[in-house]
């Protein structure tokens, strides 16, 4: 299964994010953008697999009936989570994506998304951050990455972090 994250805009909702570059906004789908572009190469290369693509595309603007910090929403599986900042919708997006993923039993899940600055700011703009509880799954992606030049990096998903993740 490939997900990806499409915020066609994020402005950050109430949590506005700064003015400055805020036009930048519309790459917030570039996950989603990543994904059907991966189907349609797939697609368009007669490739004998079987893959499903989930995309979850909205946009994140403050209105009258926007989430406040201090909400809690009730996700798909439904868990609870109380809203702290509303720009980290992405998060509540993929949340969803990945219940419903689970679901389907697929033999792998690859989700895609611009989800956090701190990436670029520990490898900047020339790599992506990996993550994900099977090593050797992301050994492959890594390497795939590389052959075609959009580098990857693995980062730890060690169980100190658990916390941090949840």
């Amino acid at each position: 299964v490939l997900v990806g994250k499409g915020l066609c805009f994020d402005t950050g909702g109430i949590s506005l994010k700064p003015a400055k570059d805020m036009e930048w906004m519309k790459y917030d789908m570039s996950g989603a953008g990543g994904v059907m572009g991966a189907l349609e190469a797939i697609a368009r290369m007669e490739l004998p697999v079987n893959v499903t693509a989930l995309v979850g595309s909205t946009t994140n603007m403050p209105s009258g009936e926007a989430v406040k910090p201090g909400d809690v929403v009730r996700a798909s599986n439904g868990k609870t989570i109380e809203i702290i900042n509303t720009d980290a919708e992405g998060r509540l997006v993929l949340a969803d994506l990945l219940v419903y993923a689970k679901r389907l039993e697929p033999a792998a899940v690859l989700d895609a998304a611009t989800l956090t600055g701190a990436i670029v700011i520990a490898l900047g703009h020339r790599a992506i951050g990996l993550f994900g509880p099977d090593a050797e799954l992301v050994d492959e992606v890594r390497r795939a990455s590389e052959r075609c030049g959009e580098r990857g990096w693995p980062l730890p998903v060690w169980e100190d972090y658990r916390e941090q993740i949840q």
